[in-house]
């Protein structure tokens, strides 16, 4: 994306991948240049992940205490995805704490917060926390977010630029009306 990271230029780039005003179960949805575009995309980040996988090898050597989870929603979602759990906070324990960070393939932007769980009975409970984020996270996400900067060159926006309204669209599940910039960078669920 050879224009400035603007919420206009952002939208703009997104009205390249989807098509306004049909849902994605419309008949129609799969032949629009949009979805094309999109799904060219998205076919060619699951094709090559050669700088994903040494991004995910980097970060395991650079940070051999956290546990990583490398989400493969590339396939559906426009952005590759991954979790960092905190040491001291193992999967499947009761409690598990993780910094995600999602990179989006249509432009140079990523995005990144945290979750805390806790498992009680059968109930999961997860706080989600946007930045700044609590200290406990912060020495991890820093590490994390400068490893993909120095990668991929992305920049990380904020949140007033990812809850930009953008309701000529449907993403996923979320309907015409509700949808954001970070539902068409990210896909709209940020897991």
């Amino acid at each position: 994306m050879s224009q400035p990271l603007t919420v206009e230029a952002l939208l703009r780039l997104v009205h390249q991948y989807y098509p306004v005003g049909l849902y994605e179960t419309d008949p129609r949805y799969e032949s629009t240049e949009e979805f094309k575009r999109l799904d060219k995309l998205r076919r060619a980040a699951v094709d090559d992940a050669s700088a994903w996988n040494a991004f995910l090898l980097r970060v395991r050597e650079k940070m051999p205490e956290c546990s990583v989870w490398d989400y493969p929603n590339i396939r559906y979602d426009p952005a590759y995805s991954l979790r960092l759990g905190l040491p001291g906070h193992p999967e499947g324990a009761a409690e598990h704490k993780e910094v995600v960070l999602m990179v989006c393939i249509l432009a140079p932007v990523h995005v990144l917060y945290a979750d805390h769980s806790k498992h009680v009975g059968d109930i999961t409970e997860t706080i989600t926390y946007q930045p700044p984020l609590p200290m406990e996270f912060q020495p991890f996400a820093e590490k994390l977010e400068a490893l993909a900067i120095e990668t991929f060159g992305t920049t990380r926006l904020s949140q007033d630029v990812l809850s930009t309204p953008v309701p000529e669209f449907q993403v996923g599940t979320t309907g015409f009306g509700k949808v954001t910039l970070a539902d068409c960078l990210f896909g709209d669920h940020r897991w």
